[in-house]
């Protein structure tokens, strides 16, 4: 089955054991193969959740659900739970019926909602995704390119990021160093917002630098204040990766190459 996951699909699995392995889970779980979707492509994150802050919001349920015990080395394999295993085979039979050769993130993500018992579900069902809605919006997202396919793999055309770099081309970039972020977060949620009217709202509090990483607007790789993750293109409001940045917009970038 393998041999029919994507790149990024494989990525996003490579993410999750990732996430299971810092919150000391012996398993990969429905969540943390969440938070390894939600990391890897933001596609998903942007047609069906419309904003990067869904990410902070679902990671900050997750550490509130989890019982966080010491962190597992990332040299260990560790193994899917059951639950897990049947999002794969789920995901494998979206595929199927929806005649795609390719099994992608975008099938895990029905996967995970097919698993309607799990933690994963009842957060994305939370947020307002139901199965067949979702089932529509995949089916109608890959035949009009905006979803599947890798952006460098070789797949289909994806209107999405031609859509998003045709944007992003509208804007002077100029490189600097990220710094992390000033933020108000809500009293009780803990949810950030970057509404500077916030600071008389007493149900906010401001928190200097409390948005620790940002994500690069195309492929979503982070930024944050490690030396080797701290270097970008901004517009003053949004990032770009240093790769993305010479391969889409820079002064050498070809129309072309999306």
């Amino acid at each position: 089955m393998f041999e029919r996951f994507t790149e990024k699909a494989r990525r996003m699995i490579f993410f999750a054991r990732y996430e299971a392995s810092q919150f000391g889970s012996p398993y990969i779980e429905t969540e943390h193969l969440l938070l390894g979707l939600l990391r890897e492509d933001k596609r998903i994150v942007l047609v069906f959740f419309r904003s990067h802050l869904f990410v902070e919001e679902i990671r900050k349920k997750v550490e509130q659900h989890t019982i966080i015990r010491e962190k597992v080395s990332t040299s260990v394999d560790l193994p899917l739970s059951n639950e897990g295993k049947r999002v794969l085979v789920y995901a494998a039979e979206e595929a199927e019926r929806l005649s795609h050769k390719h099994i992608g993130t975008e099938h895990l993500l029905l996967g995970l909602l097919r698993e309607k018992e799990s933690f994963a579900a009842a957060l994305l069902n939370e947020a307002g995704l139901a199965l067949e809605d979702a089932r529509k919006r995949v089916g109608e997202g890959v035949a009009k390119g905006v979803l599947g396919g890798d952006v460098q793999g070789g797949g289909p055309a994806n209107l999405f990021l031609r859509m998003q770099i045709d944007q992003l081309r509208k804007f002077a970039w100029h490189k600097r160093e990220w710094k992390a972020l000033d933020v108000f977060r809500q009293d009780g949620t803990g949810l950030a917002s970057f509404d500077p009217t916030l600071r008389d709202d007493p149900t906010f509090k401001f928190a200097p630098g409390g948005w620790p990483k940002d994500w690069c607007a195309i492929c979503n790789w982070e930024f944050n204040e490690d030396p080797e993750h701290s270097i970008g293109y901004t517009n003053g409001r949004l990032w770009i990766c240093s790769k993305c940045y010479g391969a889409f917009l820079g002064p050498d970038a070809k129309p072309e190459s999306v």
